[in-house]
């Protein structure tokens, strides 16, 4: 019967991203997080439909690229250039990986990439409008449903339907493969959460109630995945998104209402902490190995490290012809894929896209920006210890909303007079377009002081 359901899904998605490109995109976020549960199940060729999925999508939005006009054009994309040096690099490499093992496998490794770029363009593409980012907020949301209720529902009864331990205690993970596949879809729900209150700021109070439980449940369910990098990236969450917007106030209650909530349940959580960090905890203390942290990963990094050097320097420099999606290191991954010049591009990649964003910041620190902000910094910290360019959800939600920040932001610089905050329609034809695309759906831009609380409305 899931099968069945994310058949239909699946099918209803490609559909409208081919018709109807908003709607297409609403249902992917919304339909993925329940084709994912299938993970397990061949469909095609021995691929499950998630593959099949995450292949078929950056194929359908590659050709709305091309054919793409006004405001949807590629063209209009900020950091254009640099995500196709990228993505044609990954091309390259993958064609390596074609010759030395199979074109299943240069396929799987050029799509992983291309959704990178796919999850980049859409959001900033179709949803930069205002009206339409709660839309797209909303559907964020709708799809953290299935995977925060699985996760709700084995907390609650105990069932089990995939096991996963780390350090002796075992993971809530609902029905995905992983304990990243659920954290980043409880993570998403939660910046959609505070996305969506910060744009829909006229909520009646069970709304605004309703929001968060919403939220606070979605907390629940990624810290029950006991991931270290999660319980990171919920820290620098909390103090990026109340810090940069000066909610001082907001932050020493959550402070406070953390170690309240810390210190009650301290018998059984905090052991449960505890032991998870042990390793790290004993490498403090002077009782243990540098190498035994990150669950052991050192070792496997040095085995990758000593195997890269042994290879000839044409296979060092741009890639080995070898699939390294087990590196657990998203920088290992791409020196083996795609060598030393592919390593260096994704770090000006990564670079650059957090140069605009800190620049942005440092202009007007809105929402949105600072959602961006949360959302590069959360996978800096998960390319450290895991792949993240090897999983096609979490590049478009992580890549989607830094594009919406970033297009948006665009659209306020070229939009907007300092003097009297109104539109300005003239000067270059480009800039013209950007402007009355703006008016003509409402969407007018007001300037927000340094630190405000506010987004565009």
């Amino acid at each position: 019967m899931l099968t069945a359901l994310t058949v239909f899904l699946a099918i209803a998605t490609l559909l409208m991203l081919a018709v109807h490109p908003v709607t297409g995109v609403v249902l992917l976020f919304i339909s993925k997080p329940i084709i994912d549960a299938t993970w397990a199940i061949p469909l095609f060729l021995g691929m499950p439909l998630t593959q099949i999925i995450a292949g078929l999508v950056p194929i359908f939005v590659a050709g709305r690229m091309i054919i793409a006009k006004n405001d949807e054009s590629f063209q209009l994309m900020p950091l254009k250039w640099i995500w196709l040096v990228y993505v044609c690099y990954a091309g390259i490499f993958s064609a390596f990986i074609l010759y030395n093992q199979d074109p299943q496998s240069a396929a799987n490794i050029f799509f992983r990439y291309g959704n990178g770029l796919a999850g980049f363009y859409m959001l900033q593409a179709f949803f930069h409008q205002g009206h339409r980012q709660k839309l797209i907020f909303l559907a964020m949301m709708i799809g953290g449903l299935f995977p925060i209720g699985v996760g709700l529902y084995q907390l609650a009864t105990g069932a089990t339907w995939q096991t996963q331990d780390i350090e002796g205690i075992s993971r809530n993970i609902g029905m995905y493969h992983d304990a990243i596949t659920i954290r980043h879809y409880a993570m998403q729900a939660i910046l959609a959460i505070l996305l969506f209150g910060s744009v829909f700021t006229h909520q009646h109070i069970l709304q605004l109630a309703g929001r968060w439980l919403y939220l606070s449940l979605a907390t629940v369910i990624m810290a029950k995945a006991y991931s270290k990098a999660g319980f990171l990236t919920l820290g620098i969450w909390v103090g990026c998104w109340n810090g940069l917007q000066r909610r001082f106030l907001i932050l020493s209650f959550l402070a406070l209402l953390g170690f309240l909530a810390g210190s009650y349940y301290a018998t059984q959580h905090i052991g449960q902490i505890m032991q998870i960090y042990h390793k790290e905890i004993d490498f403090i203390e002077g009782k243990g190995e540098a190498k035994r942290t990150f669950n052991g990963r050192w070792y496997l990094w040095q085995e990758m490290y000593s195997e890269w050097d042994q290879l000839d320097w044409p296979a060092k420099t741009f890639g080995s012809g070898k699939v390294a999606l087990g590196s657990h290191n998203d920088y290992f991954q791409m020196l083996f894929h795609g060598g030393v010049v592919g390593l260096l591009i994704y770090l000006v990649l990564l670079g650059t896209i957090g140069f605009r964003i800190l620049t942005n910041l440092r202009r007007k620190a809105d929402s949105l920006t600072i959602a961006a902000l949360m959302a590069l910094t959360s996978w800096l910290v998960d390319t450290i210890g895991l792949v993240p360019s090897s999983y096609s959800g979490y590049q478009w939600f992580i890549w989607g909303i830094i594009g919406l920040s970033l297009r948006r932001r665009t659209l306020d610089n070229a939009s907007v007079l300092p003097s009297n905050e109104e539109i300005d329609v003239s000067g270059p034809p480009r800039l013209q377009e950007w402007a009355s695309a703006s008016i003509e759906n409402g969407d007018r831009i007001r300037r927000f002081p340094i630190l405000s609380d506010g987004i565009y409305k």
